[in-house]
């Protein structure tokens, strides 16, 4: 347990959260919506913090990020816990309920990062963001040893911890579950505009990714994928990678899996806006490559997380990458 950061001490030893825009209010013994803050005496606590649900070194491609040092491999972690009450959740065993877990220490997990070979650590599984403590301890270590610190997240959390969270995090993948406002305050408890108030303070400081997890009847519609890509297209860049996941029954929700022919139309339509548009959770053949958007050279191919990078993918001394056969720039790290 730590004290934890972003909170007001109001009267009664009441306390608000300020890490998230729900801002629970919180009489004593209460937690949060994220089930990891706690009003004790009249002070907020992280009940989470150092307290990791699993550890694993992951392939970068599985966070989703295929352009962020392509072929690598992370070592990832992550939280109980979640800010939202997603209906469809993917991962409901570790965000939606209280879980025992053991604490360790910032300088534990971070020597485990260093150790493990790999680029650097992704915050994941669940909701990083409510790990805010953990992360500002453990990344300002690992990025002292010249490693990088990446989030996959939901984007739901206030300006000031996400821009101090920036002053370390070098990557973040955020999932826009829908352009439609109302889906996210019916489905997921929660709400848009942060989400894609997030998107856009990220992609001025940070390497960004998007993900759309694709939902039949709910967020799917030809409508709703140009919603979102132009959304992308116009404020964070045609060039941002955007990953369009299939959806499999979990949690609350038992309607059947996405059907490939509706990836595949999303897929089509995202396409005439964005320049980077991949498919997961299935075979996707060609819709998993990443090819030049001007001269349309392959520049890497990949078969589920192993890639195989071609001649025409050229990676500078700065960590930018240029097509090789036109020179077009590419928003590749490498």
């Amino acid at each position: 347990m730590k004290t934890a950061a972003y909170y007001s001490v109001l009267a009664d030893k009441k306390v608000r959260c300020d890490l998230c825009p729900h801002h629970c209010l919180l009489t004593e013994g209460k937690r949060g919506i994220c089930l990891t803050r706690q009003n004790r005496n009249g002070a907020l606590i992280s009940l989470n913090y150092c307290r990791p649900v699993s550890t694993a070194i992951d392939p970068i491609e599985k966070k989703p990020l295929y352009h962020f040092y392509p072929g690598t491999r992370i070592f990832s972690t992550g939280p109980n816990g979640c800010t939202l009450k997603c209906g469809f959740c993917q991962n409901c065993e570790i965000s939606q309920e209280i879980l025992a877990t053991r604490e360790t220490t910032a300088d534990k997990l971070a020597a485990a990062v260093i150790e493990s070979g790999t680029i650097g650590i992704a915050y994941t599984y669940s909701e990083p963001c409510i790990w805010f403590e953990t992360i500002m301890d453990i990344g300002t270590k690992v990025k002292e040893a010249g490693l990088k610190n990446v989030m996959v997240t939901n984007g739901f959390i206030e300006p000031p911890p996400l821009k101090e969270l920036l002053g370390l995090v070098n990557a973040m993948n955020i999932d826009i579950k829908s352009m439609n406002p109302r889906f996210y305050r019916r489905i997921c408890k929660g709400e848009l505009a942060p989400v894609l108030r997030t998107c856009e303070i990220v992609k001025k400081s940070a390497h960004l990714e998007i993900t759309n997890l694709l939902i039949p009847a709910e967020n799917d519609s030809a409508e709703d994928i140009r919603a979102l890509s132009r959304f992308i297209a116009a404020n964070l860049g045609p060039d941002t990678p955007l990953h369009i996941s299939r959806y499999f029954p979990r949690y609350k929700f038992r309607r059947p899996s996405t059907p490939e022919a509706s990836l595949l139309r999303a897929w089509e339509i995202a396409r005439e806006y964005l320049e980077f548009v991949y498919l997961g959770n299935m075979a996707a053949g060609e819709r998993e490559n990443t090819s030049c958007p001007s001269c349309a050279a392959l520049l890497i191919r990949r078969s589920g997380y192993h890639i195989e990078t071609t001649g025409t993918l050229e990676r500078r001394k700065d960590g930018t990458c240029i097509c090789g056969g036109c020179g077009r720039e590419l928003n590749i790290v490498w």
